[in-house]
């Protein structure tokens, strides 16, 4: 038996799928242990039963340096840049956010209130290098390690090098990094060329600055779960899942925390592709609502959308390769509260695990979304959350009574305003990736998964008048089954920074095909896939899009103009008749694909029948005894209409009053949406 291993960290529980070949062999979902994160991840492989010696590869998704960047507990940082550039990261580009920072003067950006390298430890050198690579000034050398001697002394412990143009022309930034490891040897180094070699001044900067930021942090905990997973007897690779889909080992991950940032929600993404090819649902909506935040993303046509950067603050960015994901802060555990006009906000402050929503019995006060999914009886109030925390009705009932008496409302009148202000959120983040862009939801289905997603998908759905949902049948722990579809790349990028021409596709196409080739033979292995991307927009345009194109057509400027186009009507619902520019280009070298990872067959046997039934609110409106299936009890085929309650180990599905749910020959619940049929 040799196992595949797909472990994500969530904020509430980190869940592991293990897979045998191409079937899934065991799921668990296990309390993420906040302080000691590598400590859950060994308590999920001894749920699971793993022996190490069985294991080929273990893939990660964390949120490490995410969190630490959110939370201001990164590294001490300190910058060295081109000299007059030391204030770009207070300038940022130059535009506010809608609503209140439009017009109130006093408003500041997130980097300045809150930044990660205070003005003081932004030094600056003289060196310069013109865009066609000519130097204006060499490199002042002495200069350099005077400037990070006095960021030692200040107490630095991380360097972001940063020089003006140097996503082309790298050198200056390649002799400074040398220098400084070789003075200061117990610094880690972030250059912009290698973390993020695209053009844009501030997005570079920005993400080198990022990078730095997280890196001591990453360092210590790839090292500590590495070490502890060996000692445990998993000498398996590790590998940790990138935010646009790919895999990268451990050093690749410190020296490039980055890249990690998403790489949790990331695996939901890649389940959903998965998906779209298997189930021959081409047009997906990803929804996957988890303790904290709920994410949306979307798979047209068999692909997920991807974005050139990754907005974590207004104008704290991530400037590099993502697929798509717009997260609101509506999950599990966001907190009902009243506004200072005595209106109702659910979220996107968040009970987290600790002490979490009230109904976890650990001290929490304060009513959440879970809460009034217990109160609704959309949770079952004699089955432990998550397989470990017993519901507390009594707490959950105490908590929505303190914020009743502000209103005047019962408890469970105000559960169901809750939920309600919940899914209209929850569908606006949907609207925002379809409807706001051209395309119609109506064309999707929704494919539900996370702890909490399955509860609530068929009343989003209903309020966009989606056709289908779909909750796979490992929807609680789908992240963690989405991670065993990525794989290993390499990737070569090339600046561009033109308008397309004959003369430019064409050797821009050669230039392809001879990376192509290097890649192929560097990687030694004869089935080798490779991928051609160029990252472009319309001329006039401000971001880039990606496309991906075949270097070998015959007529290269038009199938760029078409591959370009066909992406920009996907991602945004039409085509422009104007030139295409080019700001990069990328070969990716990709390893062979393994045989796709599939749930456990269903074996045949007799339609499972109710084992109880409950009240239950469902879109406003309270039905008496609906029936309660287990997941594990259903049959191949068999069909039920709602409403209706589906229980599995890792995930509640509630089925609306209507609505006809069919179980796939896996356990994938396929749901008709009444209204939309």
């Amino acid at each position: 038996m040799t196992l595949r291993i797909g472990i994500d960290t969530g904020g509430t529980f980190t869940d592991l799928v293990v897979a045998d070949g191409e079937r899934v062999y065991a799921a668990v979902k296990s309390l993420t242990t906040h302080g000691d994160l590598p400590s859950g991840t060994l308590k999920a492989l001894d749920k699971a039963g793993v022996a190490g010696g069985e294991v080929e590869r273990i893939v990660h998704g964390t949120t490490v340096a995410l969190n630490a960047i959110l939370t201001r507990r990164g590294a001490e940082v300190g910058l060295v840049t081109t000299m007059g550039y030391r204030d770009l990261l207070d300038m940022g580009r130059g535009w506010r956010p809608w609503e209140d920072a439009l017009i109130d003067p006093r408003w500041r950006r997130p980097h300045e209130l809150r930044p990660i390298i205070e003005r003081h430890r932004r030094r600056t050198v003289p060196e310069r290098v013109r865009a066609d690579g000519g130097t204006v000034v060499a490199l002042d050398e002495a200069h350099l390690l005077a400037e990070v001697e006095k960021l030692v002394a200040d107490g630095c412990e991380s360097i972001a090098i940063c020089f003006l143009h140097s996503y082309k022309h790298p050198g200056h930034e390649q002799r400074a990094a040398e220098l400084v490891r070789e003075r200061f040897p117990q610094l880690s180094v972030s250059t912009s060329a290698d973390v993020a070699p695209f053009p844009r001044e501030y997005s570079r900067f920005c993400t080198c600055v990022l990078n730095a930021y997280a890196q001591p942090l990453m360092d210590t905990y790839t090292s500590d779960l590495e070490e502890r997973l060996q000692r445990s007897g998993y000498s398996a690779p590790l590998m940790f899942m990138t935010n646009d889909g790919g895999l990268i080992g451990p050093e690749q991950a410190t020296a490039r925390p980055v890249t990690t940032l998403n790489s949790g929600p990331v695996g939901g993404v890649m389940g959903a592709e998965m998906y779209a090819r298997r189930l021959g649902i081409p047009n997906l909506v990803g929804f996957d609502m988890g303790g904290t935040s709920t994410d949306v993303a979307v798979v047209a046509d068999g692909r997920a959308s991807a974005e050139r950067e990754l907005v974590l603050e207004h104008d704290v960015i991530a400037g590099i390769p993502v697929l798509e994901i717009h997260s609101i802060g509506a999950g599990g555990g966001s907190i009902a509260s009243l506004d200072a006009a005595g209106g109702l906000n659910v979220g996107p402050e968040s009970a987290g695990s600790n002490p979490g929503p009230a109904c976890y019995g650990r001290g929490g006060t304060l009513p959440t979304v879970t809460d009034a999914f217990l109160l609704l009886g959309m949770l079952d109030p004699k089955v432990a959350l998550g397989g470990e925390i017993p519901p507390d009705v009594d707490a959950a009932e105490q908590a929505y009574a303190g914020l009743g008496d502000q209103l005047g409302a019962a408890p469970g009148d105000l559960a169901k305003a809750v939920t309600e202000v919940a899914i209209h959120n929850m569908a606006e983040a949907v609207r925002q990736l379809t409807v706001y862009r051209g395309a119609d939801p109506r064309d999707f289905g929704l494919l539900a998964y996370g702890a909490a997603g399955p509860l609530v998908a068929t009343q989003v759905a209903r309020s966009l008048q989606m056709p289908r949902v779909v909750i796979p049948a490992l929807a609680g722990v789908f992240s963690a089954f989405g991670l065993l579809g990525a794989k290993v790349f390499e990737e070569d990028v090339t600046p561009v920074m033109a308008v397309a021409t004959e003369e430019l596709a064409a050797e821009v196409f050669a230039r392809l095909r001879q990376t192509g080739a290097r890649l192929a033979e560097a990687s030694g292995h004869p089935d080798i896939h490779l991928e051609f991307r160029l990252d472009g927009m319309y001329a006039g345009q401000r971001s880039e899009l990606e496309a991906l194109v075949n270097p070998a057509h015959e007529q290269p400027l038009g199938h760029l103009r078409e591959v370009f186009g066909e992406a920009h009507r996907r991602q945004f619902g039409y085509t422009l008749p104007a030139d295409v520019y080019i700001s990069t280009v990328r070969v990716r070298a990709v390893e062979p694909a393994a045989r796709e990872v599939l749930p456990p067959e269903l074996e045949a046997r007799e339609e499972g029948r109710p084992r109880s039934a409950r009240d239950i609110v469902i879109g406003g409106e309270r039905h008496e005894g609906v029936p309660v299936y287990e997941a594990a009890a259903l049959a191949p085929g068999q069909r039920i209409t709602g409403p209706a309650v589906v229980e599995a180990a890792s995930y509640s599905a509630v089925i609306g009053d209507g609505d006809v749910a069919e179980i796939n020959s896996v356990g994938d619940i396929l749901i008709d949406i009444r209204e939309a049929v």
